[in-house]
């Protein structure tokens, strides 16, 4: 039996909690390329624990990448916003929001959690981002795809890479985020 979001969303948050959540936050706060390591150790923590069958299937471990991922995105203070709706897109993020999407597309990222339809999801973000280089995919595995793609296979771009790759864009544009002093 395949475990729903909830489960999967259990599991992570288990595993973050043996790590320690604020521990987590002051270590990325201080430096972000921490979140590489956090990455890579929370996710072989999580898949260990999933059950064989679980383990290979892509919808399963592409939830778990895009839960961990919000989690991410609050623990480094990187704005972003989840799940939304805008010109009759469904986006699953947006960074940094949706309002600097609409006027300056060029500063803004869309990323589209692939579980099943790549076709549809490049469709949605194509629909609002006009900057292919600026529509990030995050998948279980690699796609065969033109887009930027971070993914838990090997080659490419890894998915723990993922939140140092947000921070250098947004600093390339000029957003620095919300930074809070310790």
């Amino acid at each position: 039996m395949i475990p729903v979001s909830a489960d999967i969303k259990d599991l992570l948050y288990s595993s973050i909690n043996e790590i320690g959540r604020e521990k987590i936050r002051m270590a990325i706060a201080a430096d972000i390329k921490v979140s590489e390591t956090y990455c890579r150790d929370i996710l072989d923590r999580c898949i260990k624990r999933l059950p064989e069958k679980t383990a290979g299937d892509e919808i399963a471990l592409a939830t778990l990448c895009e839960a961990l991922l919000h989690f991410m995105l609050t623990a480094s203070l990187l704005p972003s916003e989840r799940k939304i709706q805008m010109q009759g897109a469904e986006l699953d993020i947006v960074i940094p929001s949706s309002k600097i999407l609409g006027k300056s597309p060029n500063k803004s990222l869309v990323i589209q959690v692939v579980r099943d339809n790549l076709e549809e999801k490049v469709m949605q973000a194509r629909t609002v981002q006009p900057h292919h280089e600026n529509i990030w995919l995050l998948s279980a595995s690699p796609l065969q795809t033109e887009y930027k793609n971070y993914h838990l296979g090997t080659g490419g771009l890894h998915y723990s890479r993922i939140i140092s790759d947000i921070n250098a864009f947004l600093l390339e544009k000029g957003n620095h985020g919300l930074k809070l002093l310790h």
